[in-house]
């Protein structure tokens, strides 16, 4: 596994150009574990630090959704917490979702960016305008991806992703003088 961060040429041009922000869930908001409880429920473990990434970028005028095979109550619950714009969640066609969901609000592919962890993304990531993964995500997809983040799934990678786009864009410093008082 790598766990050094990767930037390939032009990253920063294609994260200038992001409008609008999907992401997969297990492996890139959650580890890529699932723990049940007594009663069979899933249940999985998110970043409070992804989440303010991700509202963020809301806030930058950039929406998030999530594009997930699985539909789990969790990642419902976890989306609508957060207000998630568009919860995208069963699809087994990742990159025609994206481009759905793309279409569906006037922007084109290469304003959207894509964050995936394992092979079932790389359609997505390979048509979205920006892509990034955590260290932990298959070797196919952290050679695909414009970005390879040092974090793991489920360990902030999402809010470092998020990060790096609003910089990129040149919004970091209105985020951070929210809180610089």
């Amino acid at each position: 596994m790598e766990s050094r961060e990767t930037r390939k040429p032009g990253w920063e041009r294609a994260a200038q150009q992001v409008r609008i922000v999907f992401t997969d869930v297990d492996g890139v908001l959650t580890t890529s574990h699932v723990i049940y409880d007594d009663r069979g429920v899933r249940l999985r473990p998110f970043s409070t630090r992804d989440g303010a990434g991700m509202q963020w970028l809301a806030q930058s005028g950039l929406p998030v959704g999530f594009i997930s095979a699985l539909d789990d109550p969790s990642t419902r619950r976890r989306g609508m917490d957060l207000g998630v714009e568009i919860l995208c969640l069963g699809p087994q066609d990742k990159r025609a979702t994206l481009l759905a969901e793309v279409a569906a609000r006037g922007l084109a592919p290469t304003e959207a960016a894509y964050f995936g962890d394992d092979l079932h993304d790389l359609p997505a990531l390979k048509v979205a305008g920006f892509s990034a993964c955590p260290a932990d995500a298959a070797p196919e997809v952290r050679a695909a991806c414009h970005v390879v983040l040092p974090e793991l799934g489920g360990g902030g990678f999402f809010r470092a992703a998020a990060e790096l786009i609003l910089k990129a864009q040149g919004r970091w410093e209105t985020i951070v003088g929210r809180y610089d008082c």
